[in-house]
């Protein structure tokens, strides 16, 4: 309330805002720690998973207790929120966002914070926020990089930005990238700090957006990279692009999306196939040697099969379709699809 420029009037304002935060990984769990420490209101959590002992080294709201009962990380997130400030307003959402629920959980909201390691939900998420008028802040983080931007598109009336300079995430990546392509933090690793760094400065940006204090975002691509000590940004004046088929053509393909029922538990086999959200051909022989930290994978018979940690199998077929043996749960058989595979 002393810091110039936000007084007793922001930090009212955020006491009466609601944050969603969607993924309540690494991301998430510095973003969500922040947003309850600055004191807005509501929040509402959204993760399918469960805390797991390796996420300890970064997922900062959770303990070795929590990795132990494989507590679900929205509801370990919301006990630590309540810790801090029993006052909150804390949702925790144990679910699989998707084109079913995402606009009931958009609707409510002022601003989405980006905590996910998915790319197609974050597709989703900007279709949503588009078309229902949201702040979306995005964050991603992997390795010892990591970037975020704001995306405005769907409330740059609102707050007096020119369309031109509001794009959305498809206006600055037009495509979603293939199976495979992207690392994740299990195939990739990821440090502690720089993901702490890129939680925080997205974190940052809902707040500011919260507390009413526009003049102060940073209306850019920002990026950063610990290995070599540098940080970057490139504006995005000019990007909002007018045959963008999501905030141009209000074309939302992800969100019109039938739930695409990528799961299929197979009766008797302990098993459940996955299907990749759009069909490309993999390439199995990198996809192997990025899997090499997760287990032994072996090429058969135009397969990737091997194991992983605990009692899991994966084969992986030319297609992008999986099979994760060891399991009869679709959410957990998704989660280590995206896992392994990126999306």
């Amino acid at each position: 309330m002393i810091l110039p420029g936000f007084g007793v009037a922001a930090q009212a304002r955020l006491a009466g805002a609601h944050a969603l935060v969607v993924g309540c990984g690494a991301l998430g769990c510095t973003a969500i720690d922040l947003l309850a420490r600055a004191g807005v209101g509501t929040l509402t959590l959204v993760d399918r998973d469960v805390v797991e002992l390796t996420n300890l080294q970064r997922q900062s709201l959770y303990v070795d207790a929590d990795a132990r009962a494989g507590v679900p990380k929205a509801e370990a997130a919301k006990r630590r929120v309540q810790a801090i400030d029993p006052a909150l307003r804390v949702h925790a959402c144990v679910e699989h966002l998707s084109s079913d629920n995402v606009e009931e959980f958009v609707n409510d909201c002022e601003v989405i914070i980006d905590g996910l390691d998915n790319y197609r939900t974050r597709y989703l998420l900007n279709d949503a926020a588009v078309k229902l008028g949201k702040a979306f802040v995005h964050a991603g983080a992997v390795a010892m990089r990591g970037t975020s931007m704001p995306i405005l598109a769907g409330v740059a009336g609102a707050l007096g930005i020119p369309r031109s300079d509001a794009p959305c995430l498809r206006c600055v990546f037009p495509e979603v990238p293939a199976p495979g392509e992207g690392e994740t933090c299990d195939t990739a690793g990821v440090f502690g700090p720089a993901v702490a760094m890129v939680g925080a400065y997205a974190a940052g940006q809902a707040i500011k957006l919260l507390a009413g204090r526009v003049d102060l975002l940073d209306v850019s691509f920002w990026s950063m990279e610990l290995e070599t000590n540098r940080m970057s940004r490139m504006s995005l004046a000019g990007a909002g692009r007018a045959e963008c088929p999501c905030c141009g053509a209000r074309q939302f393909e992800f969100l019109d999306a039938e739930t695409d029922g990528r799961c299929t538990v197979l009766c008797g086999r302990n098993a459940v196939q996955v299907r990749p959200a759009a069909v490309a051909q993999m390439d199995l022989v990198r996809l192997q040697m990025r899997l090499a930290s997760l287990g032994t994978f072996v090429m058969a018979d135009g397969l990737l099969v091997g194991s992983l940690a605990g009692s899991m199998e994966l084969s992986v077929f030319p297609d992008g379709r999986a099979i994760v043996r060891g399991t009869t749960d679709p959410m957990v058989a998704q989660t280590i699809y995206d896992r392994c595979i990126g999306q």
